[in-house]
Formats: structure tokens, C-alpha cells, sequence
């Protein structure tokens, strides 16, 4: 409570509001963040409060409060002051102690009335009209499903089918029922493909999407402990990834044989796909560079020539996939490898740009321990002059969290010259695996994430390789 004080600064509710809203007004993720917090002139570092016509109403409310409080406490003041009733000032003490706790969760009841009257009743309304639009709809429906790498499956599914068919995917992360409802509200009924993305929070999740969409084929991309924190127990997070086999058949349930968790999963479906080839379609001739990848795949007298823009070796094998699904509905040889010569990398996803004679590799949408791997796999070849490891450490991780973070400050210590730790409760554990491998390299710790990749440009040097990987967004700090 050393800065309780700070609840009384004149930047207090706007912090509040910032919490709702990068919290995407989840309250149970906002009490916690909340309850977290110590120093409030602090919780706004990565951004800032984007002020939409909801936030601005809930402003009003927080106004409203204010006035009741200060209105109330001056009622009681007055009342001990003429009726010599000197109790009665203990009172707007006590509320001028407690207006702090009454704005934070007096907000959250015109969040929560307004969702039960309003939100919820119009969500309902809109995710059965979606049941209807897609009970009807015509096109071919393909499900990823997985911990990580679900975007990266679905744009290179829309780029490549694309070739051969008119597709259409699910947008960004609308990933809920809602979301997906949303996207089919805009289909026009003459999509050929359909490329959902299901996500999963907790169980029963993925079985609700895929009773929704109604999926012939699906891959799932990988399972680990990104969403410990919700599920509780990696058995958990697999049952849930894993609904999807009761909707698609075990001939057209692609697996991440690279995924530990999803190859010892036991079910019926035996395709699995890797660097190594998906199928009968076997992988050789494999290369990857900063300018991208590439490799042959062969089945039989087939032949698909790949090469991507996406970087890094662990690529193969979900490109393989999307390549053989895509054979499989009948996108041609000439479509498919058009297709994947277009695939760039994703936004924040091993993203590469030059500075100064230096490669900044953006991979800070990358949240799970496999993805750490590839990318300090990637890092030790990449003959670097200098190569630079930037992280934060992993979120929702549970309470893997410290096993987790010392092996990828092991992963770390055999791969980069320098680290740059953005400090949190898990650095402790990355430099103890630096320790445990013996890293004799230069550590840098950094308070100011923001500060550091704006100045980045005086940081490095030509010829070095500097890879971002993963943030937290300022409700994990």
C-alpha cells in the first residue's frame, strides 16, 4: 500500500478505464489487473486509452460517481457540523478513503447491466441468425484449431485456396461465436471455402464453434501451456482442442506431428504433417533465410516446388499441410505454388525489416515456448555479426511458469550474444537458466519496453539480427 495515494492522482480513472478496455472489459481479468496494481501513475506503459464512444459514456458514469460521492460526504459533514453530532465526520473520511474501491467497482455495474440487457440479448440474436446463414451456405468449411500458430495456418490456407477457389476467412482474432457470427453476417453466399479460426478458453469451447460452422476439414496447429492460466491443466487445453475430432473425419484431421501434446493425443486421425513431409507427401530440399523458405514436396511421380516468404524451418510443415489440403481439394500444382510464392510474413509473426545495416525480426505476436524454440533456432544459424534476443517472457502460463521461462533462458544462452530482458515477475527465471547454461554474453534489463523500441535504431549496429519475440500486453506486468 506504499502508493495508495496514487489512487487520488488525476490520472486514477482514466487508468480504470484503461484497464476495462485493454482487458476487453473481461471483469474477472480487470479485478485482477486491478487488485495487481500498486503504483497507478504507472499502468498505462505500451499505449494509451483509446477514448471510443463507450469509453466516453462510462467517463460520464465515473463523473456521476464522483459528484454522488463528494455530495453525500459533504451531507454528513454538515449534518455533524450543525447538529454537533462530530461521529458523523467520520464519515466522508471513510468515503474519501474507500471513493477509490467505489469508482473501480461501481464502473463495472453499468458494464455489467448493460451487457445482461443489452449485449448479451443482441449477441444472441446475431449468433442465431449465423447458425442459419451457415446451415444454408454452399462452401466447402476447413477449422484451425490449436494453443498458437492458428493465424499463421489460416492466411496461408486463404492465400492458397484462394488460387483456386473464391474463399473467405475469419478475420483477425474473431475467434468467439460472436465473432465468427459477425464474419458470416457479411458472406455473400458464393464462397467455394470457408476458413474458420476457433478459439478456446475453456472447455466446450471449440465443440460450440464447431457445431457452428460445420467443419469438413481441420488442422490443429499445436497445443502448450499458452493458455494455462485459464485452462488449468495442459490435459485440459488438449480435451478442448481435441472436440474438433467429433466434427471432421479422421482422414481430414491434420496434426502437428512437432506439437509433443497433439502427437501423443490419442484419437483415430493418423495425418499427420511436419518439416519432414504430411502424408504421403514427403519434404526435401528444404532452405531458409531472411528472405524466406523453401523445399520440395513429392508424392509419388507429384511434385509441388514451395517456396514463402515465412522464415524458419518450423514453417514446413504447416505450409506442407495447407499444400496437400489444398491438392486434396483440387487447387492445382501451377495454383498452389503461385499461391505460396505470394505468402508473406505475417504481421508481428518473424517479420523481418532492415535498420541501418541491421535485421529486426518482429516475432512479438509469438505466446508459446515452441515458438521461443524456432526463433532462437532460427537466431543461432543465422551467421549473424551480432544476434540480439529481445523478450518479455510468455503470459498465461500458470503455474509452468518458472519451469518455462528457466528452459528458455537455456534456449537463449546457446543462441544469442545479447539479451534484452523486459522486466516482470518471470525475468528472474530467464536469467536462471542463463546462469544454468553458463551465458557469457551481455544481459541488458529494461523498465521501459516502450522507450527501448522507440530508440531502437541507436541500439543496433550493421550486421546484427535482432529478434523481438512475444509482449505483455500492461495487464500482465
Amino acid at each position: 500500500m506504499k502508493y495508495y495515494w496514487t489512487r487520488y492522482s488525476r490520472t486514477y480513472v482514466a487508468s480504470l478505464l484503461y484497464m476495462l478496455q485493454d482487458t476487453e472489459y473481461r471483469l474477472s481479468r480487470y479485478f485482477r489487473w486491478f487488485h495487481r496494481v500498486d503504483d497507478f501513475r504507472h499502468v498505462m506503459k505500451r499505449r494509451t486509452l483509446d477514448r471510443t464512444a463507450k469509453i466516453k459514456l462510462l467517463e460520464v458514469a465515473m463523473g456521476a460517481m464522483g459528484i454522488v460521492i463528494i455530495t453525500l460526504a459533504a451531507s454528513l459533514a454538515a449534518i455533524g457540523i450543525i447538529f454537533e453530532e462530530y461521529l458523523l465526520l467520520a464519515g466522508p473520511l471513510a468515503l474519501f478513503i474507500a471513493m477509490p474501491f467505489i469508482l473501480a467497482y461501481g464502473i463495472t455495474l453499468p458494464l455489467f447491466f448493460g451487457w445482461v440487457l443489452v449485449q448479451k440479448p443482441q449477441e444472441r440474436r446475431i449468433i442465431k441468425r449465423a447458425y442459419r446463414i451457415l446451415a444454408n451456405h454452399p462452401g466447402r468449411r476447413i477449422a484451425v484449431v490449436g494453443s498458437f500458430g492458428k493465424t499463421t495456418a489460416k492466411e496461408l490456407l486463404r492465400q492458397v485456396l484462394g488460387e483456386g477457389f473464391e474463399t473467405a476467412a475469419t478475420p483477425g482474432n474473431m475467434n468467439t461465436d460472436i465473432g465468427i457470427s459477425r464474419f458470416a453476417a457479411k458472406l455473400t453466399g458464393n464462397e467455394e471455402v470457408l476458413i474458420f479460426e476457433l478459439g478456446e478458453e475453456k472447455p466446450g469451447d471449440v465443440q460450440r464453434l464447431a457445431r457452428l460452422v460445420r467443419p469438413e476439414y481441420a488442422l490443429v496447429t499445436g497445443i502448450n501451456e499458452a493458455h494455462l492460466q485459464s485452462f488449468g491443466s495442459l490435459e485440459k487445453t488438449a480435451q478442448t482442442i481435441f472436440e474438433i475430432e467429433d466434427f471432421v473425419a479422421k482422414e481430414k484431421l491434420y496434426k502437428n506431428a512437432e506439437s509433443p501434446l497433439v502427437k501423443s493425443y490419442k484419437n483415430k486421425s493418423k495425418l499427420f504433417f511436419s518439416r519432414d513431409g504430411v502424408g504421403g507427401w514427403k519434404v526435401s530440399h528444404r532452405s531458409t533465410s531472411i528472405e524466406g523458405t523453401s523445399f520440395r514436396l513429392t508424392k509419388g511421380k507429384e511434385t509441388l516446388e514451395i517456396q514463402t516468404g515465412l522464415i524458419g524451418e518450423h514453417t514446413i510443415g504447416v505450409t506442407s499441410a495447407v499444400a496437400a489440403l489444398a491438392h486434396d481439394l483440387g487447387v492445382t500444382k501451377a495454383q498452389i505454388e503461385a499461391g505460396m510464392h505470394r505468402v508473406l510474413p505475417f504481421e508481428h509473426r518473424m517479420d523481418p525489416r532492415p535498420l541501418h545495416g541491421a535485421w529486426i525480426i518482429d516475432d512479438t505476436y509469438n505466446g508459446n515456448s515452441l515458438g521461443v524454440a524456432a526463433g532462437l533456432a532460427f537466431l543461432k544459424s543465422s551467421g549473424a555479426k551480432r544476434r540480439v534476443y529481445v523478450t518479455p517472457g510468455l503470459v498465461e502460463t500458470g503455474s509452468a511458469a518458472q519451469s518455462v521461462h528457466e528452459e528458455i533462458g537455456k534456449q537463449i544462452a546457446v543462441s544469442a550474444d545479447v539479451v534484452v530482458l523486459m522486466k516482470n515477475s518471470v525475468t528472474e527465471f530467464i536469467k536462471t537458466g542463463l546462469t544454468k547454461k553458463k551465458f557469457a554474453g551481455s544481459l541488458i534489463e529494461v523498465d521501459d519496453p516502450l522507450e527501448f523500441y522507440t530508440n531502437l535504431e541507436h541500439f543496433v549496429a550493421m550486421g546484427d539480427i535482432v529478434l523481438m519475440q512475444n509482449d505483455w500486453t500492461d495487464n500482465y506486468q
